[in-house]
């Protein structure tokens, strides 16, 4: 599979109170940014020259719909220079509904981008209050149409859900947003539980009692809900926390996350996968480091922002195989991962797998294991026990 190329564009307006990646608010060094950027690019297309032709680009952030048409096209025409890029690339632009117009969405078709990923996240100003968005429902909803109307035939769309308050959110209000966002046909959606992380002010708030999560009985309801309504209208349940219209739809950049492929990650806090061979044999993962000014000065000196680096082991590797596998519709091929790391799962695992089936969690066949729906509601569980009987 062609490796991918992460591109994290580090700047917010304001930083949403559940997030806990790394972004900048001064503006005022976005050109300082982009320059770099291209500094960067050169000395990693020196560093991995074996990377093979890139079929992703995905602007992530951050916000990548505060840059302007024009920068995001000079980015895409730097790509082009320094790497090898597939004829049919898939170029991502995540969007924030709060910080474009009908006119940029125009600019950025035209700059390349192909696909856009919007940060609807609901349709419920209630919600997206609680949420801290910058934009509200109508704003989202004017997005949605006018991303269609200039011209874009891929659209993936955020929604987050278990959102808190006085007792936690109901499936009355988790069906209202899937449906609402449902009417708009987007080929893909991105649907996530929403989770508290340590250090973010959301989490500050719930440890002051501030407000109520649905509890694990709720979640795994609201899950069914997301998923029920969404494989009812058509959408294929891919991955845990993804839906495509058709599999053409399925997001061919996260895709390689998944499936453990060379990406390579540009900008402060980016992180980068090596798959192996080439001369770098051994497959690896490298982070940049997480703030933009140390990132500057890093490329001003003429050398990579790496803060660090490090080799995947045998172990690490079949855990991450196994964590990503079972995310996955497809689940875990028993031969594939037979030949990678010479262990028979079934014979490993066998009485597990059978009180995991029993238990409706999980099937398996004859070449695969896989979760079912209600399984994929607990993924996370359900991995953590398989890999403490390895």
């Amino acid at each position: 599979m062609n490796p991918g190329l992460y591109i994290h564009v580090p700047f917010c307006l304001r930083k949403c109170p559940y997030c806990d990646f790394y972004s900048e608010a001064d503006l005022t060094l976005k050109s300082a940014f982009l320059e770099a950027l291209r500094c960067e690019m050169a000395l990693v297309a020196e560093a991995l020259p074996d990377a093979g032709g890139f079929d992703t680009v995905y602007f992530g952030g951050g916000t990548p719909s505060l840059l302007e048409p024009s920068e995001v096209a000079g980015v895409l025409d730097a790509v082009q220079r320094h790497f090898t890029v597939a004829d049919d690339v898939e170029v991502t632009l995540e969007v924030n509904p709060g910080t474009v117009t009908p006119e940029k969405l125009a600019g950025f078709r035209h700059a390349g981008v192909n696909r856009l990923s919007i940060g609807v996240q609901s349709l419920d100003d209630a919600t997206l209050r609680f949420l801290g968005r910058l934009h509200n429902a109508e704003q989202a909803r004017d997005v949605l149409d006018a991303a269609r109307a200039c011209g874009f035939a891929s659209l993936s769309a955020d929604l987050i859900y278990g959102v808190g308050g006085a007792t936690g959110q109901s499936v009355e209000a988790v069906l209202s947003d899937v449906t609402a966002l449902l009417s708009y046909a987007p080929e893909h959606l991105s649907c996530y539980m929403l989770t508290l992380e340590e250090g973010t002010p959301l989490h500050a708030r719930h440890s002051n009692n501030d407000f109520m999560m649905p509890d694990e009985t709720a979640q795994g309801t609201l899950f069914s809900t997301v998923s029920d309504t969404l494989t009812e209208g058509g959408y294929l349940h891919y991955e845990v926390s993804n839906f495509a219209r058709s599999p053409g739809f399925v997001s061919r950049h996260n895709t390689k996350y998944w499936e453990m492929v060379t990406t390579v990650g540009l900008g402060p806090s980016a992180h980068g996968f090596w798959c192996g061979g080439g001369g770098r044999q051994e497959p690896s993962r490298w982070w940049n480091v997480a703030n933009l000014r140390s990132w500057l000065a890093c490329l001003k000196e003429g050398r990579r922002p790496v803060q660090g680096e490090e080799t995947l082991d045998r172990e690490a590797l079949m855990t991450e195989a196994l964590y990503l596998g079972l995310r996955r519709m497809e689940g875990v091929a028993l031969k594939d991962f037979h030949r990678r790391f010479a262990v028979d799962l079934v014979s490993v695992l066998g009485g597990l797998f059978g009180e995991l089936e029993e238990q409706g969690l999980m099937v398996r066949s004859s070449d695969a294991i896989r979760l079912t729906r209600r399984g994929f509601a607990v993924a996370d569980g359900i991995v953590l026990r398989l890999l403490q009987a390895l």
